[in-house]
């Protein structure tokens, strides 16, 4: 399932270039007068955003997030290994990240403290060892690069475990694998439905608001938010599958809701590529040329 992947990073850099601008209704009167999609950072629109944060300002077209990084990261080694451990995991993000490192885009808050934590205990001064509490999205990058290679969603938990130890996580895992099994039978409407009756409870009520609401903003107001903690961008995840018909539609008004755009458009991605192909004109525009 290389295509899993190939859509997700796609679906990654098509969005990035308004990723974490928090300014839907700017991002909404731009759409009117050009697409959101296939843009390169422009700091004049993060400064004119009401907010926003200002980041990988170096981008090029066909870049991923620092999330997408790591489900490349991911992936690879689960190629190579598929029995790849947490313990694994911590020493892949270390060495992309230390200094001499291949990686030098920006690193977010949660790989920052872990590689503090790793450098300390180099140099025998060790600080106290990070807590396992994260919750954005970066808990779904072992998930995808498990799903592609037909490693079990138990197995990339233990993966997910090193940034948190949130059972929701490995309940959202078997809700979207029943999701991508019933992608295949039904209508992707009726393959959402009856997936979310494997969501966590703790989320269930959410999801059915954003399947009940269509309105976007309304919904996103009133249950959810834009940020990239999964209380929020899982929900909007959901609400965009079902609420957009095409990939491309779907794209496009993940990029109109503004936040952590790119990182919900990477599991967007690897959704709908399971019905539809990615959309040939973005494609062409990035030129992602990643050896997968």
């Amino acid at each position: 399932m290389v295509q899993l992947i190939k859509n997700a990073l796609l679906a990654n850099a098509a969005s990035l270039g308004v990723h974490w601008i928090y300014d839907h209704q700017l991002l909404e009167d731009l759409s009117q007068k050009q697409s959101l999609l296939c843009l390169t950072k422009q700091k004049a629109l993060y400064e004119k955003a009401s907010s926003a944060y200002y980041s990988y300002p170096n981008q090029k077209l066909g870049d991923v997030s620092f999330q997408g990084n790591i489900l490349l990261w991911l992936y690879q080694s689960l190629q190579n290994n598929p029995n790849f451990t947490k313990d694994n995991y911590e020493q892949l993000i270390y060495m992309h990240l230390k200094p001499g490192g291949d990686y030098n885009g920006y690193i977010e808050s949660y790989a920052k403290v872990l590689l503090s934590y790793l450098l300390s205990k180099e140099t025998n001064s060790p600080l106290e060892e990070p807590s396992k509490d994260d919750d954005h999205l970066v808990g779904f990058m072992p998930y995808l690069a498990c799903k592609a290679l037909g490693i079990s969603s138990k197995h990339a938990f233990k993966l997910t475990q090193l940034f948190s130890d949130d059972h929701s996580y490995l309940e959202y895992f078997y809700m979207f694998d029943k999701l991508f099994e019933f992608l295949k039978i039904y209508h992707k409407k009726e393959a959402i439905l009856k997936a979310l009756a494997f969501a966590p409870k703790t989320y269930h009520d959410v999801l059915l608001k954003a399947i009940d609401i269509k309105d976007t903003n309304t919904f996103i107001e009133t249950y959810a938010g834009r940020a990239c903690a999964i209380k929020y961008s899982i929900p909007v995840i959901i609400h965009v599958l079902y609420h957009q018909e095409t990939f491309l539609e779907a794209l496009n008004h993940n990029a109109k809701i503004g936040g952590s755009v790119a990182d919900r458009a990477t599991l967007i991605g690897a959704i709908y590529g399971e019905f539809e192909s990615f959309p040939n004109e973005i494609d062409k525009k990035i030129l992602l040329n990643i050896n997968l």
